[in-house]
């Protein structure tokens, strides 16, 4: 992202101008106002009344407006960041979308205090992935010496209006594609996994793809980098009706991107792009071919669990997310507190499993893990619940997860 300033001092003359035909001209005015319109003593009872009920009309078409107002102005609880601001940032924050989404060639702000912009203009940027054709910003200042009196606000773009229209056309299709598919019945969590199969099914990590850093990479392109996925995630999401956020940070010493999102009422963290074997193998094509093309690792995690590899910016106050319940083993019948034969023997034995040829399980804790790779991997207990099939079977372990997964299970 770009942010420009640009200072100007202008000093404003404000002038009267007085003359014989401006006097004459309003004496006239102002007979002409007294001989048509009745004045305070001369009002019968029958005109009072007219002019009481057009009065009250008028106050109730006035409140009608400011309400209507006050409507348009309101910003659904889909986007996280504006509902976290104080009110002056959230009518910042109304200003600056607006004119990013209306493509305004210069906005006035409401505020002198140049210091608000750069982490409102994060906040909007970061709820609305709809704005893919934003770049950055530059503002200008206005004022008499050293004292600011204005502040004028404008987006800077990739891509000219005629350009974003059929961009958002082109995008809308392919976004009815995906949701027609999505499940009429079942609760968020769902809704969440589905998008989350629909998007790494439909999308290659490539740091080389045009326009990574928006959603034209991912539903135009179908190649993509962290923040493509991030924001088209968020974008499908949305336009289910289920709360997203973008959230940036650092993975291995890099910059990354994931989503904060809230299911059925709890907030989870959520990598998309972990998820994606095509990231997580980048370079390895051999093991890229034969792995799970999906993994769920970093699927609704707590905030615990996703600090073990990723650090936070918190461009907003960020909920510490402690739920479990539609983390994807628990809801899946795959996550241990313990090492349990018969429900090992059960999830191996399952059509699910079958079908797909993979399988991840997660652990509790670190005793519960180290178990299961001593008898599962090293004891090579894993044999016993596929009936001897395969001649060998290929697995990955995560110790920041405590999850291990085993693939090739069947032939």
């Amino acid at each position: 992202m770009r942010k420009l300033k640009t200072v100007f001092v202008g000093i404003i003359i404000s002038t009267a101008f007085l003359c014989g035909g401006c006097s004459d001209m309003l004496e006239r005015y102002l007979e002409d106002f007294s001989a048509g319109e009745p004045t305070a003593e001369s009002l019968t009872q029958e005109q009072e009344q007219d002019l009481e009920s057009v009065s009250a009309a008028d106050m109730q078409e006035a409140e009608a407006a400011e309400s209507d107002v006050q409507q348009e102005e309101e910003i659904s609880e889909l986007y996280y960041a504006y509902h976290k601001l104080d009110s002056e940032r959230q009518t910042l924050y109304r200003e600056i979308f607006r004119a990013l989404s209306e493509m305004d060639e210069s906005a006035e702000l409401s505020t002198t205090d140049t210091s608000l912009i750069d982490t409102t203009f994060a906040c909007v940027v970061n709820d609305h992935p709809e704005l893919f054709y934003v770049d950055g910003y530059q503002y200008t200042e206005y004022g008499f010496g050293s004292t600011v009196t204005s502040v004028a606000f404008q987006g800077t773009y990739t891509k000219t209006p005629e350009e974003v229209r059929a961009l958002r056309l082109q995008i809308g299709q392919q976004l009815a594609s995906c949701l027609a598919g999505a499940p009429a019945d079942g609760d968020e969590y769902d809704t969440v996994k589905y998008l989350y199969e629909y998007l790494i099914n439909n999308t290659e990590y490539d740091k080389s793809a045009g326009d990574n850093q928006n959603i034209c990479s991912v539903f135009l392109n179908g190649r993509s980098v962290c923040q493509g996925y991030a924001e088209a995630f968020q974008y499908m999401l949305q336009n289910m009706g289920i709360q997203a956020f973008v959230v940036t940070g650092f993975t291995n010493g890099e910059r990354h991107a994931w989503n904060l999102v809230r299911v059925n009422g709890d907030y989870y963290y959520i990598d998309p792009t972990w998820g994606d074997a095509s990231y997580t193998l980048e370079g390895d094509p051999a093991d890229s071919a034969s792995a799970p093309p999906i993994n769920f690792d970093y699927f609704l995690v707590t905030t615990d669990e996703l600090t073990r590899t990723h650090s936070i910016e918190r461009a907003v106050e960020l909920p510490e997310c402690t739920a479990v319940k539609d983390n994807y083993f628990v809801r899946e019948g795959l996550y241990f507190d313990s090492y349990d034969a018969d429900r090992l023997k059960a999830i191996f034995d399952s059509e699910n499993v079958r079908s797909a040829d993979f399988v991840t399980l997660k652990c509790s804790t670190m005793k519960c893990y180290d178990e299961f790779l001593q008898r599962l991997v090293q004891n090579q207990e894993i044999f016993g619940y596929i009936s001897g099939q395969g001649e060998s079977i290929a697995y990955t372990s995560n110790q920041y997860q405590r999850t291990i997964s085993f693939w090739n299970i069947f032939y």
